[in-house]
């Protein structure tokens, strides 16, 4: 498996070390976000959360939508700099040559 992020981003075939816990996808070590959830439980009275938090592998636009941010696809980037890319050439082949 690959990474979905550097597959999106960069068009790179990256191995995936990691499965997002959101969205199941792929992730290489320079895309996933480890946090540390507090496990809660129904439990009556008494202690209902656990000892020790868990842990929770994400990928940045999860992490971020559980942050309440919103960042675009990995996707769009990659459309992004190929628009610009494509708007320089552009430019530089209507500009004269001196």
């Amino acid at each position: 498996m690959n990474c979905y992020d550097c597959h999106a981003s960069e068009g790179a075939d990256t191995a995936a070390v990691a499965v997002c816990h959101g969205c199941n996808s792929g992730l290489c070590p320079g895309h996933l976000r480890i946090t540390r959830p507090v496990v809660h439980r129904v439990n009556g009275t008494g202690v209902s959360h656990s000892p020790a938090p868990a842990r929770q592998v994400l990928c940045a636009t999860c992490h971020a939508a559980a942050q309440g941010i919103a960042l675009p696809s990995p996707s769009a980037e990659r459309a992004e700099r190929a628009e610009r890319t494509e708007r320089a050439e552009r430019t530089a082949r209507r500009s004269p040559v001196t």
